[in-house]
């Protein structure tokens, strides 16, 4: 196989990194935005045709779901960060070695959880929050997506693979095409054929199902480009460098269910329920807001891994620098609306008039660093792209867990739930400062020599 072959339209080498980063991040800013949109839509569909019950039911589920779509975060990212540095150092067999590697984890994966949650149904719903209410609907929802686990981590593999490769734009539009079905689907299964909550389990499958059958299209069959290799044999160190390097996204991800048992537990103990759905509101904006972010880091990571592999660390630093002023915009942008206009959005998600008052303050102060919130992401996504796993994993855990948490337990001891909000912004400054200071070395030109070796040495089909 010929590294020519895998890279589609886009020269990693020799492409202006402006265009290459536009390339690259558009796709994915796009992919991750209508992805946000569709957990939206699925619970509106719900909300609508089924009633508040099943919306609780679907609230109950949704930890699963957020731990599924980690674990395939993790074999994905991963994945793509070992395939791009791979056609960096023109090895498209250990590429293909490792795409084909995910695809099995991603199997396998599914397979075993299918099985876990099937034994554990009922235990594991109400350890998570059902009720004598709330237990048929989730259990009727977590019924027909414990068949669909597989399709989800295999379009989360296949949409990595396309996107490492340098097909950044049908990656998106594979993530697209899924979320067009499950938006037809809903009002379809739910409001049509009266399916009930079952029945938008049953469209998120089915996207998933299609999203898949797309990305193998152009993996196996398209154009003769077989990035996929089927002659590679199973290598447990493999397996260990794609989830290692992944493993960031993972916790990354389900450190938002941490912050939000803490949040919960502390407005709870210094406001009310208006704060509450202050929270509620303010949450789902950090989570939206963070998709475009997440969309740029991704389109970032394939152009520093492969000229990372290649030893063009010039170029490396260029891309840095670029992304980085992109993010730092773009989060900029992103806070005009709620720092002009904090009521007006607040009331894009509450009519109540105490909930618009009481949201103003926490809407300024939680979001005011948002220009800065993209620098973690860049940079833990750039040490995964360059293979520093403990690196990767430090820079994902840091806004959230080592200093958002500790700020979340101590500042509203002080200030009370001024301090709550407070310390949302602080651990974004830090998490940037801290982020800087490890990116910095990257710069100095002997970073490179210091870091990595001569890789003539290790075997075929070895992917280290």
């Amino acid at each position: 196989m010929r590294t020519k072959k895998i890279q589609s339209k886009v020269d990693f080498e020799k492409d202006s990194l402006g265009k290459l980063l536009t390339r690259m991040a558009v796709p994915a800013v796009i992919a991750m935005v209508v992805n946000g949109l569709y957990y939206m839509v699925d619970a509106a569909f719900v909300g609508w045709g089924v009633g508040s019950r099943a919306l609780a039911g679907l609230a109950v589920v949704f930890p699963i779901q957020m731990f599924m779509i980690a674990w395939g975060s993790m074999i994905g990212m991963g994945a793509a960060a070992v395939i791009s540095r791979k056609l960096g150092e023109k090895l498209p067999e250990e590429a293909g070695s490792a795409a084909m590697h995910a695809v099995l984890l991603a199997v396998f994966s599914g397979i075993v959880f299918l099985i876990m949650t099937l034994a554990a149904q009922k235990s594991l719903l109400y350890a998570f929050g059902a009720t004598e209410g709330t237990y048929a609907d989730a259990r009727e929802y977590l019924r027909a997506l414990q068949y669909g686990f597989v399709f989800v981590f295999l379009s989360m593999v296949g949409f990595n693979i396309l996107r490492a490769e340098g097909s950044s734009a049908k990656a998106g539009m594979g993530m697209l095409l899924g979320t067009v079905i499950n938006v037809v689907l809903d009002p379809l299964f739910i409001l049509t054929f009266d399916m009930g909550v079952g029945g938008a389990a049953w469209a998120t499958v089915l996207a998933r199902l299609f999203s898949t059958a797309y990305f193998l299209y152009f993996l196996c069959l398209k154009d003769k480009r077989k990035i996929l290799s089927f002659n590679m044999k199973p290598s447990l160190r493999t397996s260990g460098s794609i989830l290692s390097l992944g493993l960031g996204n993972f916790l990354g991800q389900v450190s938002v269910s941490i912050i939000a048992v803490i949040v919960n537990t502390s407005i709870v103990l210094y406001g009310n329920d208006v704060d509450l759905a202050v929270y509620g509101i303010m949450s789902r904006m950090l989570v939206f807001i963070t998709m475009p972010l997440i969309g740029l880091a991704q389109g970032l990571q394939p152009i520093a891994a492969y000229n990372y592999g290649s030893g063009a660390m010039s170029r490396v630093r260029g891309v840095i620098v670029r992304a980085a002023a992109v993010s730092t915009a773009l989060g900029a942008l992103m806070y005009l609306l709620p720092f002009l206009a904090p009521a007006f959005t607040m009331h894009l998600f509450s009519n109540d008039p105490a909930v618009i008052a009481a949201g103003i303050f926490p809407i300024r102060m939680a979001l005011c660093a948002l220009s800065v919130i993209g620098v973690q992401i860049l940079g833990f996504t750039l040490f995964q792209a360059l293979g520093q796993s403990l690196k990767t994993l430090l820079l994902s855990l840091s806004r959230q867990l080592i200093f958002l948490v500790p700020l979340l337990t101590m500042m509203p001891l002080i200030w009370g739930l001024d301090g709550l909000w407070a310390a949302f912004p602080a651990a974004d400054v830090l998490s940037a400062v801290l982020t800087v200071l490890m990116v910095f070395p990257l710069f100095t030109g002997e970073y490179r020599k210091r870091t990595t070796g001569n890789t003539s040495h290790r075997r075929a089909g070895e992917v280290a």
